[in-house]
C-alpha cells in the first residue's frame, strides 16, 4: 500500500465514507461466528438488525450526528454533539430508520447520564466501559483536522469522552487518530496492534482486527472484506477498517461501493461539506 502524510480531499473524503461502507457491510455479520466458507463482498441485508442492503448502523449515525454538529457550528462543540447523540437516541434521526435500532450499552448509559446531568462530558471511567464506540464513529474529527494534527487527536479524544472515560478509550483513540491523520500504522504504536485477532466490543481488539485486516490486503475492498468475515462486531470492525482502507487508498477506490448505500447522497454530500468548511 502507498501512504502520504498530506491527506488530500479524496483521502479525507474515503476515509468519511469509508466508515459507512465497512459498517453497511458489516451489519448482517454482526453477531456471527467467523465466515468459513465463501466471504461476503458485497452489501447484503439481513443479520440480527434485518438491515436492508447497503443499511448503516450505529457507528454511521453517531458519525453522522458528529460531522452534522462540526457543519452547523463550524467547530468542534461537544454541547451539540451530545444533544444530536441525544436526539438519535430518541428519534433515529442521523440514522437510517425513524427509530434506533442498535446501541450501545455503554453508549445508552452515557446518553441516559447527559440528560439526567445535562452535561456532555459523561463518559463512564471504568475499565470495563471500554468499547469500540469511541472509535467506530470518529472519521469526522480528523477530516475536519485535516490540516492539524494536535485538533485532529484532541478532538477525536473529546468526542470518545462523551461515552467512554476509560483509560484505554483514551490510549486507542490516540493512536487510531494519530495513525488516521497519517494514513499509516506508526512504529509507535506496534505493542497496541500486537495481540490475538478478535472481533470483540472492546476498543483494543476492535482497533488491532481493524488494522490487521487493512496491512494484509492491497485495496479497500480486501480490507473490509477481511474484517467484516470475522463475524462478531463486524459492523464495527468493518467501520474502523473502511474508515483506515477510505484514507490510504482514496474515494475513488471505494465510490461503486458508496453508490449501494442507503442514503448515499446524504452520506457523500456531508463528507464534501466537511472538505469545503474544514478547520484552517
Amino acid at each position: 500500500m502507498t501512504h502520504s502524510n498530506t491527506m488530500t480531499d479524496d483521502q479525507a473524503l474515503g476515509m468519511f465514507v469509508g466508515l459507512f461502507i465497512g459498517d453497511a457491510m458489516g451489519a448482517p455479520l454482526e453477531f456471527t461466528e467467523p465466515n468459513l466458507g465463501e466471504p461476503v463482498r458485497s452489501m447484503i441485508g439481513g443479520g440480527v438488525h434485518d438491515v436492508t442492503p447497503g443499511e448503516w448502523t450505529d457507528d454511521g449515525a453517531m458519525a453522522m450526528c458528529i460531522a452534522k454538529a462540526y457543519l452547523r457550528s463550524g467547530k468542534f462543540d461537544a454541547a451539540l454533539i451530545q444533544h444530536n447523540f441525544i436526539r438519535w437516541s430518541k428519534t433515529g434521526e442521523f440514522g437510517t430508520r425513524n427509530r434506533v435500532f442498535d446501541i450501545g450499552i455503554t453508549v445508552s448509559e452515557a446518553l441516559r447520564r447527559a440528560q439526567d446531568l445535562d452535561l456532555p462530558y459523561v463518559g463512564s471511567a471504568y475499565a470495563m466501559a471500554s468499547g469500540n464506540g469511541s472509535i467506530m464513529r470518529m472519521a469526522p474529527c480528523i477530516a475536519w483536522n485535516r490540516h492539524c494534527l494536535g485538533g485532529a487527536i484532541g478532538e477525536s479524544v473529546a468526542q470518545a469522552l462523551l461515552t467512554h472515560g476509560s483509560g484505554d478509550t483514551v490510549t486507542y483513540t490516540s493512536a487510531l487518530a494519530h495513525e488516521l491523520w497519517a494514513g499509516q500504522p506508526l512504529a509507535a504504536y506496534d505493542s497496541l496492534r500486537n495481540r490475538p485477532l478478535n472481533n470483540s466490543g472492546y476498543v483494543a481488539d476492535t482497533y488491532a482486527s481493524a488494522w490487521h485486516s487493512v496491512t494484509t490486503t492491497r485495496n479497500f475492498e480486501d480490507a473490509v472484506v477481511d474484517a467484516i468475515n470475522r463475524g462478531g462486531d463486524a459492523d464495527t470492525v468493518g467501520a474502523v477498517a473502511g474508515m483506515l482502507a477510505g484514507r490510504i487508498y482514496g474515494f475513488a477506490a471505494l465510490e461503486h461501493h458508496a453508490d449501494t448505500l442507503v442514503k448515499a447522497d446524504l452520506v457523500i454530500r456531508t463528507g464534501r461539506e466537511l472538505m469545503a468548511r474544514r478547520a484552517p
